[in-house]
């Protein structure tokens, strides 16, 4: 029997990847005095989806076609999908983020020992339901401000 060959192939296994938010607002997702609400137990599919910065046109008298520069970056959105439970501790932060309007601190830490941090505004949730299913809920997210991912410290 041939001997199997490592892949080549890159990846992060998404098992073992743990969700978070800041149970009261913030305005320093990396502040150490945070205390932390967990989704990993309900959400099942979080998905960050990038913003595009604005295109700001710099043409002059003396330019021999149009020229653009870059505004400020928008960092987008972050959308999060799963088991919908009314009184679960973090979905209960969620909808009180909703509610009161203010940022809060989402962190994800990946099973590589990569992460990532962000503020966070709660601008939607809603929740559906199927015959022959569970209640499903979705938590939609307006980035505001820097996200950091963050490598693992090698000793």
């Amino acid at each position: 029997m041939a001997a199997q060959t490592p892949t080549k192939a890159k990846f992060v296994k998404t098992q073992g990847t743990a969700l978070k938010v800041s149970k009261l607002t913030t305005l320093d997702p990396k502040d150490a005095d945070l205390t932390w609400a967990d989704l990993s137990v309900t959400i099942k599919q979080p998905q960050f989806q990038g913003g595009q910065s604005d295109e700001i046109e710099v043409s002059t008298l003396a330019s021999e076609a149009k020229e653009f520069t870059t505004g400020l970056a928008d960092n987008g959105t972050f959308t999060m999908s799963g088991n919908w439970k009314a009184d679960d501790e973090a979905q209960t932060v969620l909808r009180t983020a909703r509610d009161d309007g203010e940022p809060r601190a989402f962190s994800t830490a990946f099973k590589d020992g990569t992460s990532s941090d962000f503020l966070g505004l709660v601008t939607q949730f809603t929740w559906d339901a199927a015959p022959n299913g569970t209640v499903n809920g979705t938590f939609n997210v307006r980035i505001t401000g820097a996200v950091s991912f963050n490598m693992p410290v090698k000793a």
